[in-house]
């Protein structure tokens, strides 16, 4: 019974119904050759406290239909058996739950299948409450907030959980790239203002057309140590790291088209160096594939800089800038090291 409780969500019975094949098994005597229950259904129903007949009807009728019960009606309706002792046969009619007792196995996989699927749920529940509650603390109330909070309310599937964490992942990340790198003097004074020349903009435009420099490669690779661990061999240009992205993407879930699109819009440069950060961060994004069409082809990426997000995880994760005086342009490939 512990079996057929557990697996009853994947068979599509319900706890009635369970408790009517309960109260069969209970009119079954211990000592026996037999699985058939004689038991009248005014018997069944005061053991199954008092419910009426056609409700039980009903219950029969789904246990028939779900494999685990068999009708064997006499000729005028009755549950009862006949021997024979000249021949040593016996003649029984009733119901048989003799089906109930060869399905055991496959209850007890169904049961295993089930705790299984919803421990699965329970984590995805509790890992898109924990989402809610960083964003939260992060940006502040949002409508999509609201909207992930309304989903726990009922019950999900595990599509629908998978679904929205994604999307608050692709939202923390895109808010996370969106912040400014903050640029403070090497003096006590206060804090420099930025100040926009035509100069500074021309240099910023010149450095993006240049390829970046092995300084500026190196520190991608110490910034990003999960997707360096993959490399067969040193990076040694700009080519060695699209290359090694490219490779990457298949086995990320992003096909080759979509990558292929994201190259073209964005340049093969940051296509790669999105690769590189999501394989860095990939214990924070449930779909890899979904984010990254999300930030490279859909509605995030006309605001997703992959160099300001690369900057970000420089400063959380301590690693001493290379590349300095100068800030990452989008658009394009990465200023070359300043002399």
């Amino acid at each position: 019974m512990e079996a057929l409780r557990r697996a009853a969500p994947a068979l599509g019975l319900r706890p009635p119904v369970i408790a009517t094949l309960d109260t069969l098994l209970s009119c079954l005597p211990p000592k026996r050759n037999h699985n058939r229950v004689f038991a009248s259904n005014a018997t069944l129903a005061l053991r199954r406290n008092g419910v009426s007949d056609r409700t039980l009807r009903r219950h029969f009728a789904e246990l028939i239909e779900a494999g685990f019960l068999l009708r064997i009606d006499s000729p005028n309706g009755k549950r009862y058996c006949k021997h024979d002792p000249e021949m040593g046969t016996v003649l029984r009619f009733g119901l048989d739950l003799s089906p109930l007792f060869n399905a055991y196995e496959r209850l007890c996989s169904l049961a295993r299948q089930v705790a299984d699927q919803q421990a699965h749920l329970d984590y995805l529940r509790t890992k898109l409450r924990s989402t809610i509650a960083s964003c939260l603390a992060k940006q502040g109330e949002t409508p999509l907030l609201e909207d992930a909070r309304r989903v726990l309310r009922r019950k999900p599937s595990a599509e629908e959980l998978g679904h929205w964490l994604s999307l608050l992942s692709a939202e923390t990340l895109q808010a996370e790239s969106e912040e400014p790198a903050e640029e403070l003097s090497a003096s006590n004074g206060q804090n420099v203002r930025h100040h926009h020349s035509s100069k500074k903009e021309l240099i910023d435009k010149k450095a993006a057309e240049t390829e970046p420099d092995t300084s500026v490669l190196s520190e991608i690779t110490q910034i990003c140590p999960q997707a360096a661990s993959f490399l067969q061999t040193s990076i040694r240009n700009a080519a060695d790291i699209t290359s090694h992205a490219r490779q990457m993407a298949p086995m990320m879930g992003i096909e080759r088209q979509c990558y292929e699109r994201a190259e073209d819009k964005r340049g093969a440069m940051e296509a790669a160096l999105t690769i590189w950060l999501l394989l860095e961060m990939q214990d924070r994004i449930h779909q890899l594939g979904a984010y990254f069409r999300s930030v490279m082809l859909g509605a995030r990426s006309e605001t997703f800089c992959p160099w300001q997000l690369l900057e970000k995880l420089r400063k959380r994760g301590g690693h001493q800038r290379i590349v300095r005086g100068q800030q990452y342009a989008c658009g394009g490939n990465p200023p070359v090291a300043a002399t």
